[in-house]
């Protein structure tokens, strides 16, 4: 195997690490997976591609059951 230096942001340190942890791997089998992943066209689903954005907005999690006021009506 190659080895490869590379150098990053605080805030990209700090995601690889949070996913080498998440994941129980080192970094370097992280960045390896992911340019595996790359390699195979692999993107993973839209949920995991926007799994950091769930739970951050506000309201009925139904919207189904919310009230339409005048929508619709003349």
């Amino acid at each position: 195997m190659q080895t490869l230096t590379i150098k990053l942001k605080p805030e990209q340190d700090a995601w690889l690490e949070k996913q080498a942890k998440a994941l129980k791997r080192s970094k370097g089998g992280v960045v390896r997976d992911l340019i595996d992943q790359r390699q195979a066209g692999n993107h993973g689903s839209v949920g995991q591609a926007l799994e950091d954005l769930c739970g951050s907005l506000q309201g009925t999690k139904d919207l189904s059951t919310r009230p339409l006021k005048g929508y619709g009506r003349s």
